[in-house]
């Protein structure tokens, strides 16, 4: 674990943070984003405890074809820059009907790695069969108990036993057809399942391959909106800059474009995909801003990043990770 700052990073210092944590120089991050996270749907069938969005003030839509058109026709162009497309963002992506032809539609497009995260409470055979078939490469299902109630104490409105066989029929499909999908069976550690790891981590390590992943993700307060278990290091966050800034563009059902996953209102709009072309807003003045406070060790400044615990050093508790957000 890397030692805390003994203050904010800055200039180089913060620079350098920035490309360690990404795996990619600043010049080549600056360019154009490597990760994608494209919310096709925004709303959810659960109501989770530690979830800062009020879905029940969603409008539930659904991304129209010609915007999911036009933001893959850029993707593609890039497509040796971009590491990763996830067509997930706040709500559960298995409500969106096409996301099977979307996953599809990506891969065509020449993506190295596409990728959803879902609860699996919908992730029925049938559907399973089209995710796989259609070249999906990783899914992150996220069960953050083995105790059915536990389970449905912090996933309201899902049934454990639905999801868990719902997972374990997908590990088989992926067997069967796909052996190269990854699988990240993962769990958000917080005050109701904290002690649950080593028997979380225990039930999958022998139902997944080696190159499939068991996580334990601490839970955050998305962006300060939430009150969650504290882990020690909340008061270290600040003298970070978020890499998110760097790593990640994200795009709304509307084709927004916020300042981070965080973000689930637009309050910091870069720009929009419907009007502008990635690139122009991954490289205008709005993210320009607020990257360069972050990289003078004044995120505080942008109240929304003020002490966001989502991108902290450690967000992980534990397992083979990739270093990209997701």
């Amino acid at each position: 674990m890397r030692a805390r700052a003994d203050g904010p990073l800055v200039g180089g210092a913060a620079t350098a943070y920035v490309e360690r944590r990404l795996l990619h120089p600043m010049a080549s991050l600056n360019r154009f984003p490597k990760f994608f996270l494209i919310e096709t749907v925004n709303t959810c069938n659960a109501r989770c405890i530690m979830c800062g969005i009020d879905f029940d003030k969603k409008s539930k839509k659904i991304m129209e074809d010609d915007l999911f058109g036009k933001i893959v026709g850029e993707l593609g162009q890039h497509r040796d820059h971009v590491e990763k497309v996830m067509l997930y963002l706040d709500g559960e992506p298995l409500l969106d009907k096409k996301l099977a032809a979307r996953v599809a539609r990506v891969k065509d497009a020449g993506i190295k790695t596409v990728n959803i995260a879902t609860n699996a409470s919908l992730l029925f055979e049938k559907t399973s069969r089209a995710l796989i078939e259609a070249g999906l490469d990783e899914i992150y299902i996220t069960i953050d108990s083995m105790k059915k109630d536990v389970y449905e104490a912090i996933r309201v409105r899902l049934d454990f036993d639905d999801v868990l066989q719902n997972t374990l029929r997908f590990i088989e499909l992926r067997d069967a057809i796909n052996p190269r999908l990854r699988i990240r069976v993962q769990m958000i550690k917080q005050e109701l399942n904290h002690t649950e790891e080593p028997a979380f981590r225990a039930f999958w390590k022998d139902r997944l391959k080696p190159t499939d992943q068991i996580v334990v993700q601490k839970a955050h307060n998305w962006a300060s909106a939430v009150d969650v278990m504290k882990f020690g290091d909340e008061d270290d966050v600040n003298n970070y800059p978020c890499i998110a800034l760097w790593g990640t563009c994200v795009i709304h059902v509307n084709g927004d474009v916020p300042l981070c996953c965080m973000d689930t209102e637009t309050k910091h709009k870069m720009g929009n995909v419907h009007t502008q072309t990635v690139a122009e807003i991954w490289t205008g003045e709005p993210m320009r801003a607020a990257r360069e406070k972050h990289l003078g060790g004044r995120r505080q400044q942008i109240a929304m990043c003020d002490g966001c615990t989502l991108w902290r050093e450690q967000k992980h508790e534990t397992g083979n990770l990739p270093a990209e957000p997701s």
